[in-house]
């Protein structure tokens, strides 16, 4: 199938990429005006509440920077354009579940990413093709990435990420909400909201954390599934599964954890 359209702008090829006009803030607006659910893997109340891995995994991929690609321009020598493709064309989140088939999955390549976003935002890049990539959050990775970009694997259509991120403690956070995004090592990572730096719930009303902030925790804990050895914290993996059916995506999998799932615009086409 054809490769979905990037929008294109004519550029020299020293051109800053985050000058781009990229529709992020407008997406990020509406997902933290949004009430993110998920039912909780460790308890057996069917209550739906808010999980801030959820939150902060939606958020990453809201907030991850545009795929480009470099092209040159055939009339041109000295004068090349620029494409752009978007993480967000791979934000249907299935929190907590595996993506898996056993007879149609095809492994197009794994790293290890420092989030939802960049992992979407590889599985966009694989998918558009020569001259697309981006640069990974950790440097070691970056010839792993290419080396899958060079790889002429099928084309991504899912991705799975094994979230290093904990819920804290409350009582092991006294000085409140941290900025710190290393999914492996933070401690305390709150998030902004109003203008101001704080825990992911609304304190009040939240009814899983009973009144208390909550928090996040990097982590170097690995993600348990059914189907095979345990995955190493961070790993992003992609995947090919021709099928437009839903059900030859997602894996209901009762062993599965810390597991974060997507698919993209093209998944199911």
């Amino acid at each position: 199938s054809c490769r979905p359209s990037p929008s294109r702008t004519k550029q020299h090829t020293d051109l800053d990429a985050s000058e781009e006009d990229d529709p992020v803030a407008a997406i990020a607006a509406a997902l933290l005006a949004s009430s993110p659910t998920v039912q909780a893997e460790d308890l057996t109340s069917t209550v739906a509440i808010q999980d801030p891995r959820v939150m902060e995994c939606q958020l990453s991929i809201a907030t991850q920077e545009s795929v480009v690609g470099i092209f040159q321009n055939a009339s041109d020598e000295f004068d090349d354009y620029v494409e752009y493709a978007f993480p967000q064309q791979c934000e249907l989140l299935q929190p907590f579940k595996n993506i898996y088939n056993d007879d149609l999955s095809i492994g197009v390549g794994s790293f290890v990413a420092n989030s939802c976003g960049e992992c979407a935002s590889a599985c966009v890049a694989q998918r558009m093709g020569e001259g697309f990539t981006i640069t990974t959050a950790d440097p070691s990775q970056q010839p792993i990435f290419d080396a899958i970009m060079a790889s002429g694997a099928r084309p991504c259509t899912d991705w799975v990420w094994c979230d290093p991120w904990r819920p804290s403690d409350p009582e092991g956070c006294p000085y409140g909400a941290t900025e710190d995004t290393n999914p492996f090592t933070a401690k305390c990572r709150g998030r902004w909201r109003d203008g101001e730096l704080g825990s992911w719930n609304e304190e009040d009303w939240d009814e899983r954390s009973m009144g208390q902030p909550t928090y996040l925790d990097g982590s170097v804990e690995n993600c348990r599934v059914s189907n095979g050895p345990s995955i190493p914290a961070g790993t992003c993996t992609l995947l090919n599964i021709a099928s437009s059916k839903w059900q030859d995506h997602v894996k209901e999998d009762p062993n599965t954890r810390s597991l974060m799932s997507g698919m993209c615009d093209w998944t199911l086409k």
